[in-house]
């Protein structure tokens, strides 16, 4: 007799090991295995012009945007990353893209492996003007063009921190981030987000009340006598989010061994930014990492006997839509409970819990946070007890969870970099970068100081949109639809390990009463 009974699924819901092997999308031709295997061969050569660039920024706008110092030789633009994507990134300009990828991690090496140092460094490299480039696309850095794109509707792709996505082995297809928004109520991208907050992320909802008044106590039960230095032990603090989150969005409270699984999602998080050129040179180590987490996560609600939740929200929209078999759906939404909920949540907890401590966190840069108004741990925890959220928002400010989002231009555009004009035609790739619109002085003043109390703290972007504005999900369509989940989970968690008693119900204006 077998150990385990078999878990019976339900009809229709399908194999999750089809979902995550089904054949390859996007892939260009400078990832190709020859491109790869012609990058392990010249190795040296491409690790000395990476080196160089990732360590100088006149180098690495030469890689991008080949003789822009004079343009005098239009044929350079084709030994440049920027040429290289206009051309559709053939194989045969793969060099190109072999020295900008080792460039890129030099640079972020060099700058303290912070994703937001990385981009102001870039940013000085192009001329320090509205936008620079990275990737396959143009970044805009402004608030105000920040602020209007988290405004608008916007056309999106299979696309992520400015690259097209690994599909379906790294990300699962059909994301809600990958989906259009028209602003009409029965586009796909509509419906699966009205779908998706009816079932699971509804703050209003009767569960939703009932689960975060019972959170506090799980959490005491799971972390007795909490003490604030304790908060720097990540590897636990993530097991624990997981757990929150988990709960907060299926009602049910992992053991040890399944939160480990949620808890990877953030473990993971630097795997999803590598191009499948730098997958592939690393032998699909990477993708084979998460191609197996999200195997495990959907074992999770298998387990667990959750599918009813996914197939409510298929049958919630309308039959084009529907996803067969069922289980793709399950993918797509675990994918973003453990990427943007766990990760991102976890991100903003451990930011938290090292300001308290006035640490500076393990992904941020120290020259771009001062503690100066609360420089010792006790003014800093008197700070969090006065306003929890306003705390947390100004944390997540000033070091982002999600530093960006990637849009597609619906029109032709011009940019400026290195104080020349580039014709950008449609289509053209856009990443977004809330984190430094978040310090555009026309709209924050000292941006790098930590100040929970700053009058304009509310007009942060954080959240894909201003989080606490009036009307903010009709201003901003695409606000993150977990912002509330995120807020109430950071804040009982770190309430534990600070003494605050009345976490969630009565200090979150946005949570239930």
């Amino acid at each position: 007799m077998a150990d385990k009974d078999p878990i019976m699924k339900p009809a229709g819901w399908g194999d999750i090991n089809e979902v995550v092997n089904a054949p390859l999308q996007n892939v260009a031709g400078d990832a190709s295995w020859l491109s790869v295997l012609c990058m392990w061969l010249t190795l040296p050569i491409s690790c000395v012009q990476g080196v160089i660039g990732g360590l100088c920024q006149i180098v690495t706008a030469f890689m991008v945007l080949g003789c822009y110092c004079c343009q005098c030789i239009p044929q350079w633009l084709c030994c440049s990353a920027m040429g290289s994507v206009e051309c559709g990134r053939p194989c045969i300009l793969a060099p190109s893209w072999w020295r900008y990828v080792i460039g890129g991690l030099v640079a972020l090496i060099a700058n303290s492996r912070s994703r937001l140092a990385l981009f102001i460094w870039e940013w000085k490299a192009f001329g320090e003007g509205d936008h620079y480039w990275h990737g396959e696309g143009f970044w805009s850095v402004t608030y105000k063009e920040v602020s209007d794109t988290t405004k608008a509707n916007q056309k999106r792709s299979s696309s992520f921190a400015c690259i097209q996505a690994c599909t379906p082995d790294l990300f699962a297809t059909n994301l809600i981030i990958f989906l259009s928004n028209d602003g009409s109520t029965d586009c796909e991208w509509a419906c699966l987000r009205r779908a998706l907050h009816a079932t699971l992320l509804d703050k209003g909802a009767a569960w939703y009340c009932e689960r975060a008044k019972k959170l506090k106590e799980y959490i005491a039960t799971d972390w007795p006598s909490p003490k604030l230095e304790e908060m720097s032990d990540t590897e636990r603090l993530r097991i624990l989010v997981a757990k929150c989150i988990f709960y907060m969005v299926f009602g049910v409270w992992l053991d040890k061994e399944d939160a480990e699984v949620m808890a990877r999602w953030r473990d993971y998080a630097a795997y999803f930014v590598l191009p499948r050129l730098v997958q592939r040179f690393l032998f699909n180590f990477a993708i084979c990492k998460v191609k197996q987490l999200r195997i495990d996560t959907v074992g999770l609600i298998e387990k667990h006997k959750l599918e009813s939740f996914i197939i409510d929200i298929n049958n919630k929209m309308p039959e084009k839509y529907r996803r067969t078999p069922t289980v793709k759906l399950a993918d797509e939404i675990l994918f973003i409970v453990g990427f943007a909920g766990v990760g991102g949540t976890s991100a903003a907890c451990e930011s938290v819990g090292a300001f308290l401590q006035c640490k500076i966190p393990e992904e941020a840069s120290a020259h771009l946070i001062s503690f100066e108004k609360y420089p010792t741990s006790e003014s800093m925890v008197a700070a969090f007890k006065a306003s929890p959220v306003t705390y947390i928002k100004e944390a997540c400010r000033i070091d982002p969870p999600v530093t960006s989002a990637t849009n597609v231009c619906k029109e032709a555009r011009v940019v400026t970099l290195k104080g020349k004009q580039y014709s950008l035609p449609a289509d053209t790739l856009n990443q977004y970068v809330l984190s430094m619109a978040n310090r555009d002085t026309s709209v924050f003043s000292n941006p790098d100081v930590f100040d929970p109390t700053r009058k304009e703290l509310n007009m942060a972007l954080t959240w894909n949109g201003a989080f606490g504005t009036p009307d903010e999900e009709k201003v901003y369509p695409r606000i993150c639809p977990g912002r509330h989940l995120a807020l109430d989970v950071t804040q009982a968690v770190v309430g534990h390990f600070v003494g605050l008693q009345d976490t969630v119900t009565s200090t979150n204006p946005f949570s239930c009463a």
